[in-house]
């Protein structure tokens, strides 16, 4: 029993000379600086036209532009003034530029209109993905191209539902910062 209690006491002893020791050989360093960032952040839209359609003819009057860029690059709005059938379509490629100094990433698409868009009328993105990698992110001075078609669904069979109403929407795009993975 006393060579157990005399272990104990060595080991409890030993224990405090080593916490003593590191307490003598250990130092507090404090490092102060300041890091300083600059950039600028600025994607915009920078071209919109209309590519290929079927049973839609571009109305020749300024106030029917297919696609318009407003608020500066940052909000599209889309007006596809009528689709003459079921199966009718209009593609609207559109191109974004990051014309800032600081990549960017795709964060969400806002899609909003002053009216409900009527049921058989679809649109759809194409080449324009969120949250999927690589491919959502613009470098600085890099451009991205995608397609948004507005079509008047082709399974629709109701022909007294003749689509002469205008579809109008804005687009808007929201990006962050990129960060590196590095």
């Amino acid at each position: 029993m006393k060579k157990q209690n005399i272990a104990i006491i060595a080991v409890v002893a030993f224990v405090l000379a080593i916490s003593v020791g590191y307490a003598l050989f250990s130092e507090t360093l404090q490092i102060n600086g300041t890091a300083t960032a600059k950039g600028n952040f600025d994607v915009q839209f920078t071209s919109a036209t209309q590519g290929d359609s079927k049973g839609y003819t571009k109305q020749k009057e300024p106030e029917h532009e297919l696609a318009k860029i407003e608020d500066g690059g940052k909000t599209l709005t889309i007006t596809v003034n009528k689709l003459d059938y079921p199966g009718a379509y209009v593609n609207i490629p559109i191109t974004v530029t990051n014309q800032g100094t600081i990549s960017a990433v795709l964060k969400s698409v806002e899609q909003t209109s002053a009216e409900e868009i009527q049921d058989p009328i679809k649109i759809t993105y194409t080449g324009l993905t969120e949250n999927q990698g690589e491919e959502k992110t613009i470098a600085s001075g890099a451009t991205h191209t995608f397609n948004v078609k507005v079509e008047w669904d082709p399974e629709d069979n109701d022909k007294s539902n003749k689509r002469d109403v205008t579809t109008q929407f804005k687009v808007t795009l929201n990006y962050e910062q990129a960060v590196n993975q590095n």
